[in-house]
């Protein structure tokens, strides 16, 4: 308990935090704001036919999955990799010698935050969406729009522990955001086009099949199995890659 009281403390005295996570928030809404105009204006007009995100609540949540998830995770990479850059770890370390104590706090106390934001993000996008569009489908507390609500922070929270797992094992902010941006916006999507093997090895992309799990049918891309096998498989890949930064951590100097 207080390790995760120090942890507490660490993030509530940090701006960069609270930037991230309102700007993830705010990013959302904004998105949903316009898509919700959109969607009345276009149920409105016989002339344009049928609004384009159906009755399916993704539509009213795309700023949730592109903007506070990413920046949910930027924070988490931060609150590592600052402490190495300003060697504040060495005090949290000489108070807890085994060092696993401290690191488990922090990826706990950062994998509720993210799960905590990305909700908070999903209800307010949902209900905003929902107001301005007259969707009666797009609401967070039944139908699809339940299941959202359910499945996007965990999917929040299985990604922080795999990007703290990267910044346990890189140590540094630019590096580890830049790993992590370039592996989950480009070398997923442009693995398929490898010649004759490039289909396969894009069906096994980690965060590919989390979003199969967390969205649906709509991103199954590649993906040959069913959603909770795509999410078995993408949970395991994030805790593997956090006890890689947590050996890594407690093998070599703080």
């Amino acid at each position: 308990m207080n390790l995760l009281k120090s942890e507490w403390i660490k993030v509530t005295t940090t701006k960069s935090a609270y930037w991230l996570y309102g700007l993830g928030i705010a990013l959302a809404i904004g998105l949903a704001v316009i898509i919700g105009q959109f969607e009345q204006t276009s149920s409105g007009d016989p002339m344009v036919g049928a609004p384009g995100g159906g009755s399916d609540p993704l539509f009213a949540i795309l700023g949730v999955g592109a903007f506070t998830v990413i920046l949910a995770w930027i924070a988490a990479i931060v609150a590592v990799t600052g402490e190495f850059r300003y060697h504040t770890n060495k005090a949290t370390f000489l108070a807890s010698p085994s060092r696993w104590p401290a690191v488990l706090a922090k990826t706990l106390l950062f994998t509720v935050m993210s799960m905590v934001v990305t909700a908070v993000a999903v209800v307010i996008s949902l209900l905003v969406a929902g107001a301005l569009s007259g969707q009666d489908s797009w609401t967070p507390f039944s139908g699809d729009g339940l299941t959202y609500l359910l499945r996007f922070p965990v999917y929040a929270g299985l990604g922080t522990i795999a990007v703290m797992g990267l910044a346990y094992i890189m140590r540094n902010a630019a590096g580890t955001i830049s790993l992590f941006l370039v592996w989950t916006l480009a070398l997923e999507g442009m693995v398929s086009l490898i010649p004759r093997v490039g289909q396969d090895i894009a069906a096994w992309m980690p965060f590919a099949n989390g979003d199969y799990w967390t969205q649906g049918e709509s991103v199954r891309g590649f993906i040959t199995w069913g959603e909770w096998p795509a999410f078995a498989w993408f949970a395991t890949v994030c805790v593997a890659l956090w006890a890689v930064g947590l050996v890594i951590t407690l093998r070599r100097d703080a």
